[in-house]
């Protein structure tokens, strides 16, 4: 429309002949056109799906936290030329699709500049946006769910699917699953927009930021130098122009007075600073300008299910290997130690198997561990429920074949979860560590425990063998096994108690991860929970929030571990 406008400007001007007259129409016309640059983020909507997006765990918290962040870095080195969403709400796609998903492919394959210039390296803007819901007349789309729709159809590039005829954007993407199924991403993490160092990290490691921004009128007469406030006096969230996509793609320590952020823009290369835009590190991160930010982990290629004979316990393999292979969880059992379960209580029967070929001994001091994290902020939310210890370190007040509650020792054994349990015992190979324990018979382990109080959300408990990674395995990924609820959805839990009809049914009661993401594909790896886990534990964290979770259970009937044996769920050909 604004383009319309100027060309009726042109034919007024050409039908002037007088300088002034020619001045003072082209001013009066320009004040007429109020339609500032498109925009188009779906903020409603937005807000929605980034709830229920997972955080990002691979900050600082996961990978160093004593990494040295560099005063500045560019990732424009990645970027393909500068773009142009023209006059429709287009702004998600450029930011997700053509910015971030083209510079992850250019950092993993070491594209140049020049080879950004071509449409073959470079991922189509219209493509994901004609395949997520959007409002009408070209109208505004969310960010993550773009990224979400990346991950499970893919996005074509630029050459398959040019940025042209768009018409009233009612139209389908004219590419071929051929052409998008090759954009594939592996996941998407929400990213806290709040914290200058996270992002700074994240640009560090050469991973653009994708971000939803709350604009003002001034913020499109931005031309240079470094923006570090913005009139919100008259912000309209109904707004057409109210919500933007950008790109972060870089920072600088030396920029303005205390540094900045750079994003790319998609209003072409005459806008803002040729095409980019400079935010102050204080103002992008205070929480008005910034709403939400996302980061994406590229294909690696189609996720190998999980071979059979990694999970069969018939088939031996060299060395150790540990598999989780027994997980129920259930309402609490009724028995000598536990006469009257309350609706908090619970009960895990559990098995881990050795189906290496080499015997686990106790002096490996490798462990069991069953954690519970939210859906989307473990970070925040978790918990170890119990902590299942195989070591010799008990040698000096127990004999070979005992086990017991860790809390009854009295030694300085470090403990994490509410309930801790020692065994001195070794696993031979094709044993279950219940067969090891229970004198050579086919037994699973029972432990009993509560639900803190004030447990409110959407989880998912994995039961982890080796959870502190102490043991060299044949096969890591064998080691987790997921309770879930229906549909491999998380567990709805409200006051502690868990919402029975959020569960799966009685008989399937656990998962291995690849069921888990095939059908909850942006769920957590089990690296990601796995880095966790380990970080909580370096740090402390897991002894700190085991101590606060036994004070919030002082009135539970039970405070101290209880563990049982009852018959094995494991199939006698595992002999």
């Amino acid at each position: 429309m604004k383009y319309l406008k100027l060309f009726y400007l042109l034919i007024l001007v050409m039908s002037i002949t007088s300088c002034d007259e020619i001045a003072d129409a082209i001013e009066e016309e320009l004040n007429k056109i109020e339609t500032p640059e498109p925009t188009g983020l779906d903020t409603e909507k937005e807000e929605k799906l980034n709830k229920t997006t997972p955080k990002d765990l691979s900050i600082v918290t996961l990978s160093n936290s004593d990494v040295q962040l560099d005063s500045k870095v560019s990732l424009r080195s990645f970027m393909p030329p500068i773009g142009d969403q023209g006059q429709y709400g287009t702004c998600t796609s450029w930011a997700t699709g053509y910015y971030t998903r083209t510079m992850m492919q250019a950092h993993e394959k070491e594209l140049s500049s020049a080879d950004l210039t071509n449409d073959n390296n470079v991922f189509s803007p219209l493509d994901i946006y004609l395949s997520i819901s959007h409002g009408p007349d070209c109208g505004g789309s969310s960010i993550a769910e773009a990224f979400k729709t990346m991950q499970t159809r893919g996005i074509a590039k630029m050459s398959d699917v040019p940025y042209e005829n768009l018409g009233s954007c009612s139209q389908s993407s004219s590419a071929s699953p051929a052409q998008y199924q090759s954009g594939k991403i592996d996941h998407f993490r929400s990213v806290d927009v709040t914290k200058v160092d996270e992002l700074k990290t994240l640009l560090q490691r050469g991973c653009p930021i994708a971000v939803g921004c709350k604009l003002s009128e001034d913020f499109f007469s931005y031309k240079s130098g470094v923006i570090e406030d913005l009139d919100y006096t008259s912000y309209n969230a109904q707004n057409k122009h109210a919500g933007h996509a950008m790109c972060i793609v870089g920072y600088d320590d030396h920029k303005g007075a205390d540094g900045a952020f750079c994003l790319a823009n998609s209003w072409g290369e005459r806008w803002g600073d040729n095409g980019f835009l400079w935010v102050a590190y204080d103002f992008f991160t205070a929480g008005e300008f910034c709403k939400y930010g996302y980061t994406i982990e590229a294909d690696k290629g189609t996720p190998p299910v999980i071979d059979q004979n990694v999970i069969n316990p018939s088939v031996r393999v060299d060395g150790k290997d540990l598999l989780s292979i027994v997980l129920i969880d259930r309402p609490g059992d009724t028995h000598d130690d536990n006469p009257n379960p309350g609706p908090r209580d619970r009960s895990v029967q559990y098995n881990v198997f050795n189906k290496g070929k080499e015997a686990i001994p106790a002096s490996d001091d490798w462990n069991i561990i069953y954690y519970y994290y939210n859906a989307v902020d473990p970070q925040e939310d978790f918990g170890i429920v119990f902590y299942d210890y195989y070591t010799d370190d008990v040698s000096g007040v127990a004999d070979k074949g005992e086990n017991g509650d860790i809390a009854k020792l009295n030694n300085s054994m470090t403990t994490y979860g509410i309930w801790n349990w020692w065994n001195y015992i070794d696993v031979p190979a094709g044993y279950s560590a219940g067969k090891a324990l229970d004198d050579g018979n086919e037994s699973d382990m029972v432990m009993d425990y509560t639900l803190p109080a004030d447990l409110n959300g959407e989880y998912y408990f994995v039961l982890f063998a080796d959870g502190f990674n102490t043991l060299n395995e044949k096969h890591e990924q064998n080691n987790y096994l997921f309770f879930t609820g229906s549909d491999r959805k998380p567990i709805k839990i409200t006051n502690g108690v868990v919402d029975q009809n959020s569960l799966k049914g009685a008989s399937v009661s656990s998962a291995y991860v690849n069921e888990l993401q095939a059908s909850q594909p942006n769920a957590y790896t089990p690296e990601e929970i796995a880095g966790l886990i380990n970080f909580q534990k370096e740090e402390g964290i897991l002894q700190e929030r085991a101590m606060r979770f036994r004070s919030q259970l002082k009135s539970s009937s039970r405070k101290k571990a209880v563990k049982r044996f009852v018959p094995s769920r494991i199939s006698g050909e595992c002999e």
